[in-house]
C-alpha cells in the first residue's frame, strides 16, 4: 500500500477509528531500543526492525507482555516481511517443530519458538519450562527405561529441530515489561545426553547434564515425573546466542 492509498483510507475512518490509528502512530513514533548481537546474529536489521515496531503496536494497547501465541504470529509476520517463507509442520511425528524458515542462499531452519515472562528471569541462564510432553515417564520403573525412552526422545528432537528460539520478557516489579530479549539455544546442545551414564537415570525423576561449548553443565534436562514433561534447567546464555534486546521506552 503506497502512502496516497493508505491517506485515502484514512479518510475513510470514523473519528474514533482516527482515534486508534493515531494512538498506534504514537507507538511506532517511539520504538524499543534495540541492542543487536551484530557479530552472531543472522537476522538482518530490517526483521529487527518489524519485530521492534510489532512489540511497539502491542504496547500501545497493554501492558501485558507478549506472549506465546503472539510470539509466534510475530516472529512469522517478521520473516515474511524479509521475503522468507516459513511453513508450519503438518506431520504428527514433526510434533516438536513450530515453523521451516526458508531463506534465499541459505540452509533451511528448523525452528521450535518458546517464550516466558516469568518474574525474576536470571540474566545468565534460561529456564524451559516444558520442552515437550512426555507421558511415558510415569510408566518407567527402571534406570535402563527411562534412559532408552528419553535418549530416543532426544534423538528425535535433534533430528526435527536445529534450534529454539526464545522470547524472554523481563518485567518491572509491577508486570510491566521494561525489556525482551531473543535467545537462540541450539538443540545441538542436548547432543551429550546420549553419553550419559546408566546411574544418571536411576532417580524416578532424574536430572542430566549436558556439556556443550566449552560448558561441563551447559543445560540440565529433567524428567518431571508429576507432571509427565521435560523441563530444561540452567542453560547457559553464555553458550547460546542472544540475537536482539529490545528496551521498552
Amino acid at each position: 500500500m503506497t502512502l496516497a492509498e493508505l491517506k485515502k483510507r484514512l479518510d475513510t475512518l470514523s473519528p474514533t477509528g482516527i482515534r486508534f490509528v493515531a494512538r498506534m502512530v504514537k507507538s511506532l513514533s517511539a520504538p524499543p531500543q534495540a541492542r543487536v548481537n551484530k557479530q552472531k546474529t543472522w537476522l538482518p536489521a530490517d526483521w529487527i526492525e518489524y519485530f521492534g515496531l510489532a512489540l511497539s503496536v502491542h504496547h500501545g494497547t497493554t501492558t501485558q507482555p507478549l506472549e506465546q501465541k503472539g510470539f509466534e504470529t510475530v516472529f512469522r509476520n517478521a520473516c515474511e516481511s524479509v521475503g522468507w517463507a516459513v511453513e508450519s509442520p503438518v506431520s504428527e511425528t514433526r510434533r516438536f517443530l513450530d515453523l521451516h524458515v526458508k531463506r534465499d542462499g541459505f540452509s533451511e531452519l528448523k525452528l521450535s519458538l518458546k517464550s516466558t515472562a516469568a518474574q525474576r528471569l536470571s540474566r545468565t541462564s534460561a529456564h524451559i519450562s516444558k520442552l515437550t510432553e512426555a507421558a511415558w515417564i510415569q510408566d518407567m520403573r527402571t534406570a535402563k527405561q527411562r534412559r532408552e525412552r528419553t535418549l530416543t526422545l532426544f534423538r528425535e528432537y535433534m533430528n526435527a529441530v536445529d534450534s529454539i528460539m526464545m522470547l524472554r520478557a523481563f518485567r518491572k516489579e509491577q508486570g510491566i515489561p521494561s525489556e525482551y530479549q531473543l535467545v537462540e539455544i541450539p538443540s545441538e546442545m542436548f547432543q551429550s545426553l546420549q553419553n550419559a551414564p546408566l546411574v544418571s537415570f536411576n532417580a524416578d525423576g532424574p536430572t542430566i547434564d549436558c556439556s556443550y561449548g566449552g560448558y561441563d553443565v551447559a543445560a540440565r534436562v529433567s524428567l518431571d515425573r508429576s507432571d509427565a514433561k521435560i523441563t530444561i534447567k540452567q542453560i547457559q546464555l553464555a553458550a547460546c546466542t542472544v540475537h536482539v534486546e529490545w528496551e521498552i521506552v
